[in-house]
């Protein structure tokens, strides 16, 4: 709740503490624990300290690019939950109206920019993050949120996708990348019909990954065999 009020300041004396709990959010431990509903927690938190922190973000160029890869992977699971009676719809929803309303997502633009300066300078070799891997994973992004917003689903998502994807797009203020546009078209060109994350294909990998983890290897090649495929037209 604290972290939703807009008024609030970073490390201000009430919450001096939120620093250390930036810090805390992109451990290893937290973005990538085997529990889905930590992952997906997490990334709604980091959405919020982005929020509070906006325009700059409280981590590296690392960690921020491993931030927005977690956030997409949740941000997908949209595509198939449309109601507000299904279970986190909201949360993914409040992911997407984070990148809205706060323009989140004009980071990755920013470190694109910003990363391709500094890594063409000798002596940046050992950058952990490239201009490269923001464009990637900017690209992901404006496909994510393209294939994930449909017919279905309140007027309102179809807005925020909209919004999210406009304010990527105007922050190159002309020359927008390839990679970028390319995403942009297919989804025009698809029409109506477009590829979203096949739950099938999610619930065999979990099975997949339990059958593994049993040390059942039997199991998991007949698995593999059946692995229904991993998109679906919508």
């Amino acid at each position: 709740e604290a972290l939703g009020d807009e008024d609030l300041e970073p490390d201000n004396t009430l919450y001096p503490g939120l620093d250390g709990l930036a810090a805390a959010l992109v451990e290893e431990r937290l973005l990538s624990h085997r529990d889905k509903e930590v992952r997906l927690y997490t990334v709604l938190a980091c959405m919020e300290i982005f929020s509070l922190y906006a325009p700059e973000a409280p981590w590296d160029e690392g960690e921020v690019l491993r931030v927005f890869a977690q956030m997409i992977r949740q941000l997908a699971n949209l595509a198939h939950c449309t109601s507000q009676t299904q279970a986190n719809f909201m949360n993914y929803f409040r992911l997407l109206e984070q990148l809205s309303v706060v323009r989140i997502g004009v980071v990755l633009v920013e470190l694109y920019r910003t990363l391709d300066s500094e890594t063409s300078l000798e002596g940046k070799k050992d950058a952990l993050a490239t201009s490269e891997d923001a464009l990637e994973i900017l690209a992901d992004l404006v496909r994510t949120i393209l294939i994930s917003a449909h017919i279905d689903h309140p007027a309102e998502v179809t807005q925020h996708a909209i919004t999210a994807v406009s304010a990527c797009i105007e922050e190159f203020d002309g020359t927008v990348p390839i990679s970028v546009m390319d995403e942009i078209l297919m989804c025009i060109g698809a029409g109506p019909v477009v590829y979203v994350t096949n739950p099938a294909a999610v619930e065999a990998a979990a099975a997949i990954a339990e059958a593994k983890k049993k040390g059942k290897k039997d199991q998991v090649e007949r698995l593999k065999k059946k692995m229904p495929p991993q998109q679906i037209q919508q």
